[in-house]
């Protein structure tokens, strides 16, 4: 018989408390467990049996040799022989003097760990038949463990993929399949990239320090220089133009207003110069509207008012046209790029297409259970791409596409399969959603639990799961690839891209201008044309009126006159 006490006789004569009485649950990886039994010989079988003892972390086996009448105290030492289990007798002392709990999963002696990972080549990859131990060929996983867990703890390992290639899916029977389903039954010691949901926690244990972090973002192609006519209207925005427009007609009412007031007034105006003719309505409209283009108005006004108000009005319109003609160079000899969506929201509102890269379903499933009007019509528009997602990245490189997929396999697609300029064409969404938090995922009460959790802590704040991540892309993704490319004469993959851009002043930088000058012809053809016709019909009218005027009269002489002014207009 074996029983879990909570409270013990010490050899003192003392009851000391192994649990808190207020707290009867326990926990197998933390928590202290003595096994008790009358016989001696049944210590050993005890301790090592795999339905629970086994799986304590701190235990003790306690019987009485009758023979001898002494107390008999024993533990296990789980990997003192290579990795293997050693049962240990323990010296009947005080406990204030000894430790009857010592931590032996702090050197782990060479066991060999079992750890069963998913199909996700951008986190780590282990070549089939997955045999031999410390198997892993690639991957920021297999550098946490290799340079980080085994120096530490002293343990080797072998990965194997899971059963179904997944991380985790619990079946209609209740079974569960995915690297979850080998932890619980007990195929595999550790499982990674396993993210944790409702159900998964109910059946296995996961570190409460993570090491990785993923997420959905979106990723579009650099935005394209937008050449336009209406460049001219862009330094200033609408209500700029309204207030330049306002002004402009408050101006000229305010320029009517003096003139009218000081002609009101009766006030003579001496010393006019022959050439400085008066302020009609025709000269007032001239002169605020060529101001802005630094054009003379013919002369300046003779009364003060007048004088005092166009000095305030040439200073305003200084300011704006410096303004307008800073700008105006910018936008000339540096276009402005085209707008991106930076957000889930904004790419729902934009002409963009979206593609939705499907790895596993619980992203998808999230988005679609979602309320939120953006992600309801995200997934009505958005094309599902299944495999491994590569013509999502390529059509976000060639046209406006959106390629909504997670972080960790953009990143690994990219650095695979994509040259260098091709690279650069990508630009990654600051917004994310469905984030998610992955340590390692172990058996409920895992012996490894503690240990592992304090030192996977580590990682996060010195940025070590970055810094392994950037190496293993750039050395064992990237460089590769590169090197295959040269071996196979892939030469133009490797050809660089102009990131500068052709900043040389073309058509297409000033067409603006020509459209003006196109507009302003036409106009003035059309001024010409209405000029003439009115001009004929004036003259027309006139040379009528001097034939009825002298059509009864008997001198011919006169209409021969008028007949000739008439043929000469």
């Amino acid at each position: 018989m074996c029983y879990k006490i909570y409270k013990v006789l010490s050899l003192d004569g003392k009851i000391g408390t192994i649990t808190p009485p207020y707290l009867p649950l326990s926990a197998k990886n933390s928590d202290p467990w003595i096994y008790i039994t009358l016989n001696p010989a049944l210590l050993e079988p005890l301790l090592l049996s795999r339905t629970l003892p086994a799986r304590t972390k701190y235990k003790l086996g306690l019987s009485l040799n009758k023979n001898r009448d002494e107390l008999v105290i024993r533990s296990v030492c789980y990997f003192c022989d290579a990795g293997r289990p050693v049962v240990l007798t323990m010296p009947v002392q005080s406990p204030a003097t000894f430790n009857y709990f010592p931590d032996y999963v702090v050197n782990l002696r060479g066991k060999v760990l079992r750890v069963v990972f998913p199909l996700i080549l951008g986190r780590v990859e282990v070549p089939p038949p997955y045999e031999g131990v410390n198997n892993a060929k690639r991957g920021m996983w297999k550098t946490l463990f290799d340079e980080f867990l085994m120096p530490k703890f002293n343990f080797s390992y072998t990965m194997f993929l899971a059963t179904g290639k997944g991380t985790g899916l619990e079946l209609p029977n209740g079974t569960w399949v995915g690297t979850v389903g080998d932890v619980v039954a007990d195929r595999a010691d550790i499982a990674i990239i396993t993210a944790m949901t409702d159900k998964r926690i109910k059946v296995v244990t996961f570190t409460n320090t993570f090491f990785d972090i993923n997420y959905l973002n979106f990723i579009t192609t650099e935005g394209t220089r937008v050449f336009s006519p209406a460049v001219l209207l862009w330094p200033f925005d609408v209500v700029m133009w309204s207030f330049i427009g306002a002004s402009t007609v408050a101006a000229f009412l305010i320029f009517k207003l003096i003139n009218k007031a000081m002609a009101a007034s009766h006030v003579e105006v001496k010393n006019i110069p022959p050439n400085n003719p008066t302020w009609g309505m025709r000269r007032q409209v001239f002169f605020v509207l060529t101001s802005y283009l630094d054009q003379d108005c013919g002369g300046m006004p003779s009364f003060t008012p007048l004088r005092c108000f166009v000095a305030l009005w040439l200073f305003f319109t200084l300011i704006i046209t410096t303004v307008y003609r800073s700008k105006m160079v910018s936008f000339l000899a540096f276009p402005v790029m085209e707008r991106l969506p930076l957000t889930f929201e904004q790419l729902v509102a934009s002409d963009y297409e979206v593609g939705f890269l499907k790895h596993g379903d619980s992203a998808y499933n999230t988005l679609k259970a979602s309320t939120d009007p953006v992600y309801v019509k995200l997934l009505n528009d958005m094309e599902i791409i299944t495999g491994n997602g590569l013509e999502c990245l390529e059509r976000a490189v060639a046209k406006k596409y959106a390629c909504i997929a997670y972080a960790l396999a953009t990143i690994y697609l990219k650095a695979r399969n994509l040259s260098d300029s091709e690279i650069r064409k990508l630009v990654f969404a600051p917004e994310t959603t469905y984030n998610i938090f992955m340590g390692l995922v172990l058996e409920a009460g895992s012996i490894y639990k503690e240990s592992f959790d304090r030192w996977i802590g580590w990682t996060r704040p010195f940025h070590l799961a970055d810094l392994w991540e950037a190496n293993d892309m750039y050395y064992n993704v990237r460089l590769p690839k590169r090197a295959w490319w040269l071996a196979t004469n892939q030469t133009d993959k490797l050809a660089l891209s102009d990131t500068a851009g052709n900043d040389n002043l073309t058509l297409k930088h000033i067409s603006g201008a020509f459209y003006t000058l196109t507009v302003c012809l036409a106009i003035c053809a059309i001024v010409f044309i209405h000029e003439v016709i009115s001009f004929h019909a004036k003259m027309t009218e006139k040379a009528g009126r001097l034939r009825r005027l002298f059509r009864n009269s008997d001198d011919q002489k006169l209409i021969m006159v008028v007949d000739t002014f008439k043929s000469q207009i």
